[in-house]
């Protein structure tokens, strides 16, 4: 591992010393940040608390429950939503920024990461037509620590305004 490292060192010395113009230097640059961000969520991945923190912050205030899943969960997941959401317009929308760890992760395992739910997952960086970065993606199956899903491009597809201008011109119902 320290070789690999080493030799990684080495490289990225030479990479930096090859920036010469304005314009590498700032692909470099964008280089170098992308590379720390992918480098700090690699680090990130396996610290709970980091996903709770993400789930929480930015996750929960933007996801609504509708009474239909409300009424189709078990007792103890509608107190924890009792107690962090309310009622509004027949849904529940999340009310409580200090939610603890366990009620996160309950929701999040039980209601948010549920078959067929779309989320948007990180790809990491695309090499030829891989998908790459963040893109929705359907969720197939919930293990205990891993989900597996189906990405879904985040691009309208061509055939979509045909179809709507069909719509409107009642060439289609």
């Amino acid at each position: 591992m320290k070789e690999a490292y080493l030799g990684c060192i080495k490289r990225l010395r030479k990479f930096r010393k090859s920036l010469t113009s304005d314009k590498d230097l700032k692909r470099g640059r964008l280089y170098f940040s992308w590379l720390k961000t992918k480098t700090e969520k690699i680090q990130n991945e396996q610290d709970n608390m980091y996903i709770y923190n993400n789930i929480a912050k930015y996750t929960l205030k933007n996801y609504k429950i509708d009474e239909y899943t409300y009424e189709r969960l078990n007792d103890k997941l509608k107190h924890i939503i009792d107690n962090n959401y309310i009622l509004k317009h027949h849904q529940y929308i999340f009310n409580n920024t200090n939610i603890s760890f366990e009620n996160t992760m309950s929701i999040a395992k039980r209601i948010l990461f549920k078959r067929g739910n779309v989320v948007w997952v990180d790809f990491g960086f695309n090499i030829g037509t891989e998908f790459g970065g963040m893109h929705p993606a359907i969720i197939l199956k919930n293990f205990e620590s891993e989900l597996l899903v189906v990405p879904i491009s985040s691009k309208m597809p061509k055939e979509y305004k045909k179809i709507e201008q069909d719509l409107i011109d009642n060439k289609i119902t």
